[in-house]
C-alpha cells in the first residue's frame, strides 16, 4: 500500500512540476498554451519516448528519430488520420513543432521519410516497449477491481490474404471406427493448446496477424463483416489500457484471452475478470482462477435451446425481484460487477474517435499495430493522469 501511495504521490508532484514551472516558462515563449497542447506536453513528459529510442551501441543516433517519436505521440493526441496531416499541422503550428523538437519549418523531414522512420519504430516497437515501461513505473504497485477484456474490429485498405487449400478430408461414418480402421486424431483447439503452454509469446506464436476477413454478429443482431484485423485489450478501473494485441480478422476474440489474462497478471494487480459471452469457455475460467482471478463471463446460449429457457426464466426472476424491492441474488450482485465491462467499450471509442485510429492507411501487421499502440499509450497515460484529479 504505501508503495502505491509513492507512487501516486510522485506522479502528482511530476504534474504539479510540469504545471507550475515548465507551462510557464513555454507560455513566456510561444503565448498561451492551448487544452491540447498541454496535454501533449504532460503525455510526452510521462512517456520519455526518447529513452528506447537512443541506442548506447551506436556512437551517433540516427538524426531526427527522437522529435520524429515524440510527433507520432502528437498525432494520436491530435486525432491526426496520416502523415500528410502531421506534416501540414507541423509547418503551421509553431507550437505544436516546438514540443516535438523542431526549431523551423524548413526542418521538419519529408513525407518519405516519416514513412521510413515509422517502419523502423515498428519493427522496433518502440510504442509497446514505452507502454509496457510506463505501466511498470507508474501503475504496477496499485490494486485495481476490474480487468475488462474485448476486442475491436480495425478495417484496412489491404487484401485479405488467402489461405492455402488444405487436402480434402476423408469422410467417415457416423459412431465408432471399424475394426482395424485407422482414423485421424481431432486438432486441438487453440486454447487446449495455449493452457498447456508457460510463456504469452508462445501463446502469441499460434496466433495469425495476416490481414482476413472478420464476420461477427452485434448486440442488436446485426452481421458486421469487414477485411483488416482486431485489437484485443485488457483495461482496468479507470479506463486504462494495461496490454494489447493485434490479430487478423479471422482470429476469435477467445484465442487472445488467456495471453491478455497472463500479460496482464504480470503487469497489475486485480480481482475479477470481465468477459462477454465470446469467451465462455470453462477454459478461460480455470486460467483466471489459477492466476488468483474471479471470472465473470456472460454465458453463451449457442444453439442449446435449454439453456436459451434457463437464461430466460433468470430474467424472469431478476424483474420480480426489482419489482416486490426484494434483495437481490448472487446473479444480480455479479450483474453489478459485470457492468464494469463497459470500460473497455469506452477505450475502444476513444481510440477510433479521439486517438487517430478511426481511419488507418498503412499496411502491414507491424505498421498497423504501431499506428494502434501510439494510440493506446496516449490513452493509458491520459487516463491514468485523470486519477490524480
Amino acid at each position: 500500500m504505501s508503495k502505491s501511495i509513492s507512487t501516486l504521490s510522485k506522479m502528482w508532484l511530476k504534474v504539479k512540476n510540469i504545471e507550475n514551472s515548465l507551462f510557464p516558462q513555454l507560455q513566456e515563449q510561444l503565448g498561451v498554451l492551448s487544452t491540447k497542447e498541454q496535454k501533449l506536453i504532460k503525455i510526452l513528459d510521462f512517456a520519455e519516448i526518447e529513452k528506447n529510442i537512443t541506442d548506447i551501441s551506436t556512437t551517433n543516433t540516427p538524426k531526427d528519430r527522437e522529435q520524429m517519436a515524440r510527433a507520432f505521440i502528437a498525432k494520436s493526441v491530435y486525432n491526426l488520420q496520416t502523415t500528410r496531416d502531421l506534416i501540414d499541422r507541423l509547418r503551421i503550428d509553431r507550437t505544436l513543432r516546438v514540443i516535438c523538437g523542431w526549431r523551423y519549418t524548413n526542418s521538419i523531414p519529408s513525407e518519405s521519410k516519416f514513412s521510413r522512420v515509422f517502419k523502423e519504430l515498428s519493427d522496433m516497437k518502440i510504442a509497446e516497449k514505452t507502454h509496457e515501461k510506463y505501466v511498470k513505473e507508474y501503475l504496477s504497485e496499485k490494486i485495481f477491481f476490474y480487468n475488462a477484456t474485448d476486442a475491436t474490429r480495425i478495417p484496412l485498405r489491404e487484401k485479405a490474404v488467402k489461405k492455402a487449400k488444405s487436402e480434402s478430408k476423408v469422410k467417415h461414418k457416423a459412431g465408432r471406427p471399424k475394426k482395424g480402421e485407422t482414423r485421424e486424431p481431432i486438432k486441438p483447439k487453440i486454447l487446449e493448446l495455449q493452457k498447456e503452454m508457460q510463456t504469452v509469446d508462445e501463446m502469441l506464436s499460434l496466433i495469425s496477424t495476416q490481414c482476413g476477413v472478420g464476420i461477427k454478429q452485434s448486440s442488436k443482431g446485426n452481421r458486421e463483416v469487414w477485411i483488416g484485423g482486431s485489437l484485443h485489450i485488457s483495461v482496468v478501473d479507470g479506463d486504462i489500457p494495461i496490454t494489447a494485441f493485434y490479430s487478423g480478422a479471422n482470429v476469435h476474440d477467445s484465442s487472445l484471452a488467456l495471453p491478455l489474462i497472463k500479460e496482464t497478471s504480470k503487469k497489475v494487480n486485480y480481482l475479477y475478470d470481465l468477459q462477454d459471452a465470446g469467451y465462455d469457455a470453462d477454459i478461460i475460467r480455470e486460467f483466471s482462477t489459477k492466476l488468483g482471478h474471479s471470472p465473470i463471463i456472460d454465458i453463451n446460449p449457442k444453439n442449446s435451446q435449454v439453456l436459451r429457457d434457463k437464461i430466460q426464466l433468470s430474467k424472469d426472476e431478476k424483474m420480480k425481484f426489482k419489482f416486490f424491492g426484494l434483495m437481490p441474488s448472487i446473479e444480480m450482485k455479479e450483474s453489478k460487477h459485470y457492468n464494469q465491462r463497459s470500460m473497455v467499450e469506452r477505450v475502444n471509442a476513444y481510440l477510433k474517435d479521439n486517438f487517430g485510429c478511426n481511419k488507418i492507411y498503412y499496411q502491414g501487421a507491424n505498421k498497423v499495430a504501431s499506428v494502434l499502440a501510439f494510440g493506446i499509450l496516449s490513452i493509458c497515460i491520459h487516463q491514468s493522469l485523470k486519477l490524480l484529479t
